[in-house]
């Protein structure tokens, strides 16, 4: 599935169903946006993380950040990578998780960098930022 979102979330459900009959078959989502956050964090919402998200491995992720990114591989640990100062286009690894770095563990590896470093970005500039990050990020992971 290419991009499914929380309104496609039934039938998601139905052919994850449809598929885990014996033997098993994998589903296979690229980029899926199931939780809106528009929509709010409600009971449906914990019930849809606990149940069925959970039951999903991410196996390749790689999320660029404004200062960094992580990235997984699996079987691979979760990286958190921050931007080398000193090497431009570089990334030097902060940490390995065992589970997903929600936002707590981001705040707490990368500390108020982002925040010193500039007070009161645009959009633009974050989205500058975020494409730099992710270019520099696959060429660092590509040599």
């Amino acid at each position: 599935m290419v991009v499914p979102d929380y309104q496609m979330l039934g039938s998601v459900e139905r052919i994850a169903s449809e598929l885990s009959d014996d033997p098993p078959r994998p589903l296979i989502m690229w980029n899926p946006r199931l939780i809106s956050e528009d929509v709010g964090v409600g009971v449906n919402v914990r019930k849809l993380r606990r149940y069925f998200l959970s039951s999903f491995s991410t196996v390749y992720s790689m999320r660029p950040l404004a200062s960094g990114a992580v990235f997984r591989c699996y079987p691979g640990l979760w990286k958190v990578f921050y931007d080398d100062k000193d090497r431009r286009g570089r990334y030097l690894l902060a940490k390995e998780l065992i589970s997903k770095p929600d936002s707590d563990d981001l705040e707490m590896i990368f500390g108020n960098e982002e925040n010193k470093a500039e007070q009161n970005p645009t959009f633009l500039s974050q989205v500058v930022g975020i494409f730099s990050s992710l270019n520099r990020f696959m060429k660092a992971i590509s040599k």
